[in-house]
């Protein structure tokens, strides 16, 4: 927890930094071609903030007939990231001079008319590699986010179901709680003056692990645990969970509203990898960043799990519990701290749908919660390892099924693929290989 708290520190104080808004960037370039003459060959140098809420981009232009010479503009914005006018143009000011209110007020009106559509720079020198890896590559990264949402959630499943050998079928709406906390994270970043995406990313993921571990915990503590204590079964704690995930879920609804929620993009600037003649493999910084936590939080409990005194105690627990118990395992707090750190893993999964995705709504939780639970059985209910890897396999899957075949069956052949490991390996990939699967 100290490391968490030091982590979020520095994360906090790396916003005193700008970073450059990939949105105000596009608007930008799309002004480029509007300040030269037609025809002129624009070639981009580099882009950085501005004094102000400013973006400046440093560039090449060589008219038709003339000499090539270099040139920068720099778009002045309303807003910065999180702020509702980031996207209105207030001022522009070019190596000729700061253009007046009457030319600046035409090119809003010619960025409007056109749809502000950007002139993207043509990546250069790029690695040339066939049209069909290049395509298979582009979907491998697109199925990094979902791995790391499924991968955490899936773990939660697996520490509850390995340490007690019970199912907890609310943690896809504690995820969506933790969305919406994130959400409230980005609002309370603009109200506190924390205009940085990366202070306010840093405030959304703090609440959201806050909001979901504590519903985790207090799920575990006055559900959970006293139908663990009262049944030798798990059927009780399915039904109860699942009213749990229906009543939370009605209640975001009636107190949230039904319609999304949105927040702006941050991090999407595409970077090019590679490149199939046309077709161009980029990645965003998003992206490597939700792989980087996914990868972190997965080294992290597993470390967790295998070296410190909790780990002992929870593989000692889902051991033999009695044993356990004789050897000095406090029962009901290693409980409560598997509830928490389940909670904490469900909260990192809600941030990065509302960070990456930029939209949550009170119906997400069914969902992912339960493609969550396909991707923990797939792996092995109950290891923590086969939880990460299960992950991995269902987002490959979905995503390779999107991008080759009818997406509209996407949902059918992952729960397909549920049906067909109960049948030909109830264990899953890294879970015990028998024919007869643990009670639940």
């Amino acid at each position: 927890m100290f490391r968490f708290a030091i982590l979020m520190m520095a994360l906090l104080a790396a916003g005193c930094g700008r970073v450059t808004d990939s949105e105000q960037l596009r608007l930008c370039r799309a002004l480029l071609p509007v300040l030269h003459a037609e025809g002129t060959d624009i070639r981009e140098i580099r882009v950085a903030p501005a004094a102000g809420r400013a973006v400046r981009i440093d560039y090449a232009a060589r008219a038709p007939g003339a000499e090539r010479r270099v040139h920068f503009v720099a778009c002045g914005f309303a807003g910065t990231t999180f702020e509702r006018d980031r996207l209105d143009l207030v001022a522009l000011e070019t190596d000729q001079g700061r253009l007046g209110e009457v030319r600046l007020l035409f090119l809003k009106r010619f960025l409007a008319a056109a749809g502000q559509e950007a002139a993207q720079p043509a990546p250069q020198g790029l690695w040339e590699i066939p049209a069909a890896a290049a395509y298979a590559l582009q979907q491998l990264i697109n199925a990094l986010a979902l791995a790391a949402i499924y991968a955490l959630l899936a773990t939660a499943y697996s520490m509850i179901y390995g340490l007690a050998g019970r199912i907890n079928l609310a943690f896809g709406e504690i995820a969506m709680l933790g969305a919406y906390g994130a959400i409230g994270g980005v609002a309370a970043a603009v109200a506190l003056g924390l205009s940085d995406p990366i202070a306010g990313l840093a405030l959304a993921l703090l609440i959201a692990a806050a909001l979901a571990g504590g519903w985790s915990l207090a799920v575990g503590r006055m559900v959970v645990a006293p139908l663990h204590a009262r049944h030798r079964l798990g059927q009780p704690i399915l039904i109860a969970t699942v009213a749990v995930a229906l009543a939370v879920s009605e209640f975001v609804r009636v107190s949230q509203g039904s319609r999304e929620r949105w927040a702006p993009p941050v991090f999407n600037q595409p970077l090019a990898l590679a490149r199939a003649e046309d077709f161009v493999v980029t990645v965003t910084p998003m992206q490597i960043a939700v792989a980087l936590l996914g990868l972190t939080a997965a080294g992290a409990v597993l470390l967790l799990l295998g070296r410190t005194r909790f780990g002992r105690s929870w593989r000692a627990f889902a051991d033999d519990p009695g044993t356990a118990a004789l050897f000095g395992v406090d029962g009901e707090r290693l409980f409560a701290a598997t509830f928490l750190l389940a909670g904490l893993l469900a909260g990192l999964a809600g941030w990065i749908v509302a960070a990456y995705y930029g939209n949550v709504s009170f119906s997400i939780g069914a969902m992912l919660g339960l493609k969550a639970l396909v991707a923990a059985v797939v792996g092995g209910i109950g290891s923590v390892p086969g939880a990460f890897l299960g992950g991995v396999c269902v987002a490959l899957i979905e995503a390779a099924w999107s991008a080759y075949f009818d997406i509209a069956a996407r949902d059918i052949v992952v729960f397909t693929l549920l049906i067909a490991v109960f049948v030909l390996r109830p264990g899953g990939l890294l879970g015990f290989s028998g024919p007869q699967p643990r009670d639940v």
